[in-house]
C-alpha cells in the first residue's frame, strides 16, 4: 500500500514538475479561420521583448541563440521551412517575452522549492507584406532538480526543445484545421 502511494505522489510531482502549452486571445480563434493556410514558411527570426532583454541580464544560462536553433530545428523537420526561401510566403517572429533560469545551485539543491526555469514568447506570423496573420503564446517551465534534472544543459535543452515542440504544434494544427475546412 505504501508502495502505492508514494508511487502517485511521485509521479504527481514529475508531472507537475514540467509543463507547456499554448494559449491565444479569445479573439484569434475568428481571425485565424480567415487566415489562409500554409504549407511552408519563408524564414524564423527570434527578438525579444525590452523586458526580456532586462530580464536576460540576470538570467545569462539563457540562449536566444539556442531557442532559436531548436525551433529551426523542429520545423526543418517537418519541412515547413521553404529552402527555396519564397518571398510570397509567410514568416514566423518568434518575441521572447519572458524568461526565469534558477542558478545551477538552486536546481540541484533545492528542485521544485526553488521554483521554474521558464521561457514565454509570442510567436507571430507575417504575410509577405509585414501585415499580421497569427499570433499565440508560447510557454514552457521546467521545476524539477537534483543530481539528474538540475544540471543547467538539462533544463534548458529540455525547455528549448519543449518550447519548439509546442510550437511546431500549434502551427501544424493551424494548417489542419484550415484544410479540414475546405
Amino acid at each position: 500500500m505504501n508502495k502505492k502511494l508514494l508511487s502517485v505522489v511521485a509521479a504527481a510531482f514529475i508531472l507537475a514538475g514540467c509543463a507547456s502549452g499554448v494559449t491565444r486571445a479569445p479573439s484569434a480563434s475568428a481571425e485565424r479561420v480567415s487566415a489562409p493556410a500554409y504549407s511552408q514558411f519563408a524564414s524564423v527570426s527570434l527578438s525579444m521583448s525590452a523586458a526580456a532583454k532586462e530580464k536576460a541580464l540576470e538570467n545569462l544560462k539563457f540562449n536566444p541563440d539556442e531557442l532559436l536553433s531548436h525551433v529551426k530545428r523542429a520545423l526543418d523537420s517537418r519541412s515547413l521551412i521553404s529552402a527555396s526561401g519564397n518571398p510570397q510566403l509567410p514568416r514566423i517572429e518568434v518575441v521572447v517575452k519572458d524568461m526565469r533560469v534558477r542558478s545551477n545551485f538552486s536546481a540541484i539543491m533545492w528542485g521544485f522549492m526553488a521554483g521554474s526555469d521558464s521561457i514565454e514568447g509570442e510567436i507571430v506570423l507575417t504575410d509577405a507584406l509585414g501585415k499580421e496573420i497569427d499570433r499565440f503564446v508560447v510557454s514552457t517551465s521546467y521545476a524539477l532538480g537534483g543530481i539528474a534534472g538540475g544540471q543547467d544543459g538539462t533544463r534548458m535543452s529540455w525547455l528549448y526543445e519543449k518550447f519548439a515542440e509546442e510550437t511546431v504544434k500549434e502551427l501544424s494544427k493551424q494548417q489542419k484545421s484550415v484544410v479540414s475546412q475546405r
